[in-house]
């Protein structure tokens, strides 16, 4: 439906029957999918009935039809595939197939279109008629000797088909090129015509001749005067009814030809059909005609493709002057581009140079670093192994004034035992009364004595509980500084590690910055030959520009040249 919708193109007939074409698209043996293109069926049916190609108007036929159908097989042996040139009455006055051609066996007739509704059977048979049916059977077949065989219509024919095969079809189609008998035989010799006149004019003459002798009494001197007469008479009215009328035809198509060959080039016109008679001279106007519709349609296409090329030209000199000002654009760019990377290659080279002094130097300071490092490490050891021994030693004081302390402990229950005893003694002289006397003074000497140690003893015990106490801080505090060392040691390792990374990120930056120097080096190669490359490319552009000119002008010549056909289709 769609078909019928958009219309006709090139052809001047349209039906929906349409060609398709399939491209299929694989890759690595995968198949993704196929690019389709329809072609109207009429467009092909023009290739085969080009009409002043065919030398017998009135019954010159050429059709395709099917041999084997392996696509689809509802298609029968002998159906049609194209147009039939008696499909309406476009180039037939008679019957056609539209309206019906009748034989005695029933009407032949299509109800829209030749393709696939025709089947070129003998209406008598209902069987293929010979021509198509031989052409089926042998690959190819030629008759055109009397008395011809029937077609689709039973009328005698004569003609040529042939089989053969789309590249990428399945199918297997043949054509057929076929004239009537009637029509084909219908030529008469100039030869025979003027001959018969001839006859006539000769017996003509003769008759009158011995007419005058035998029925007149006329002497013989008047009746052959009379009989001169007769002769220059039919002499003179001879060629007006054959040669003249025969030098008429040859001069219309020596003026025909004479026109093209002078470069007038009308390819508009043709000889007249009712002009063409049945002897050799309609036969050369056939193919006069035939010849200038073939060179009509040539000078045709030439004109049509000078004016496309004419265009195209002028699209490609537009295409060319803007690729070659962009072509000087990218040039001047690469120049630029070449100016500032010859600059960045000094800069890159000099950043090189105080990289490679900067890498020597930063060596040299995380050497004496390391150095350094080396001899804080080994003092530090030192002072910690010193702390650890003082630690120890004061740690050794506040066990033995622990022992002190234990010491005095025992002194003063010595002093409390010693204190209870003199207040027994003290006790016990009283009892004494005056006998008792002096063992109370003692008693009384021995419990101030114990009473002075006790409050030593315990003066002593503070003093060992202070001393205790600040050796107990003074290990604290050594304690305190191992951790810290500990700590500035571990940190100083750290910081050590971390100016080792940081040698390592300055190393891998330094190689980083050698392979930038070299890349550059190579992109600056690269971007010479690039330069070189533009230079060439923009002398290439102008030479084809310069060409494109020249083929303009060319153009320009052949659109002069074939300007001076007129043509059917421009």
């Amino acid at each position: 439906p769609m078909t019928l919708k958009i219309g006709r193109s090139s052809s001047k007939f349209h039906d929906e029957v349409t060609l398709m074409f399939y491209q299929p698209i694989e890759r690595n043996g995968i198949f993704y999918g196929a690019i389709c293109g329809r072609v109207p069926n009429d467009v092909l049916g023009d290739l085969i009935q080009r009409e002043a190609g065919h030398i017998y108007p009135e019954s010159g036929d050429n059709y395709i039809f099917m041999v084997d159908s392996n696509f689809d097989n509802r298609i029968q042996q002998g159906t049609a595939l194209s147009r039939s040139r008696f499909e309406d009455n476009t180039f037939s006055h008679g019957e056609n197939l539209k309206s019906g051609i009748h034989t005695p066996w029933g009407v032949v007739k299509v109800n829209h279109h030749t393709e696939l509704e025709l089947r070129f059977t003998d209406p008598a048979t209902g069987q293929l008629h010979p021509g198509v049916r031989e052409t089926i059977r042998n690959g190819q077949n030629v008759f055109i000797t009397y008395p011809g065989y029937s077609d689709y219509r039973h009328i005698p024919v004569i003609g040529k088909g042939v089989t053969f095969q789309l590249k990428g079809s399945p199918d297997r189609w043949g054509m057929m090129c076929e004239g009537d008998l009637e029509e084909v035989y219908r030529r008469r010799s100039i030869n025979l015509g003027l001959m018969k006149r001839f006859m006539l004019a000769s017996t003509a003459i003769l008759a009158v001749n011995t007419g005058l002798h035998y029925l007149t009494p006329l002497p013989p001197l008047v009746i052959n005067a009379l009989s001169l007469l007769m002769i220059i008479f039919t002499t003179l009215i001879f060629p007006k009814f054959s040669t003249n009328r025969l030098a008429t035809r040859l001069d219309e198509m020596t003026e025909v030809i004479r026109t093209i060959a002078e470069g007038e080039g009308n390819l508009r016109q043709r000889i007249a059909q009712e002009q063409i008679v049945a002897d050799e001279t309609g036969d050369m106007a056939r193919w006069i005609n035939s010849f200038i519709d073939s060179l009509d349609g040539i000078v045709g296409q030439v004109i049509a493709t000078s004016s496309n090329v004419k265009h195209t030209n002028q699209a490609m000199l537009d295409t060319n002057k803007e690729a070659y000002q962009v072509s000087g654009e990218v040039s001047d760019a690469i120049k630029e581009m070449l100016t500032l990377l010859e600059e960045q290659l000094v800069e890159i080279s000099q950043a090189t140079t105080t990289a490679e002094a900067l890498k020597d130097a930063m060596d040299s300071v995380v050497r004496e670093a390391r150095e350094q490092f080396e001899s804080v490490r080994s003092g530090t050891q030192d002072i910690r192994n010193i702390v650890e021994t003082s630690a120890k030693t004061v740690q050794s004081l506040n066990s033995r004034t622990v022992e002190v302390g234990n010491i005095i402990g025992v002194i003063t229950e010595i002093t409390n035992q010693t204190n209870l005893l003199a207040l027994n003694a003290a006790i016990e002289a009283a009892r004494a009364g005056e006998h008792g006397r002096g063992f109370s003074v003692v008693a009384d000497e021995v419990r101030g004595l114990a009473s002075r140690t006790s409050g030593s003893a315990s003066e002593i015990q503070k003093m060992i509980e202070g001393i205790q106490q600040e050796t107990q801080s003074a290990v604290t505090f050594m304690e305190t500084g191992v951790q810290n060392v500990d700590r500035s040691l571990k940190m100083t390792e750290e910081a050590s590690s971390e100016n080792t990374h940081l040698h390592n990120l300055v190393e891998q930056m330094f190689s980083t910055i050698k392979q930038l120097d070299e890349n550059s080096q190579r992109h600056g190669d690269t971007a010479r030959r690039v330069g070189i490359s533009a230079q060439q490319m923009n002398g290439s552009i102008g030479t084809l520009q310069d060409r494109s000119i020249s083929v303009k002008n060319t153009a320009q010549r052949l659109s002069k040249l074939v300007g001076v056909f007129q043509v059917t289709a421009h």
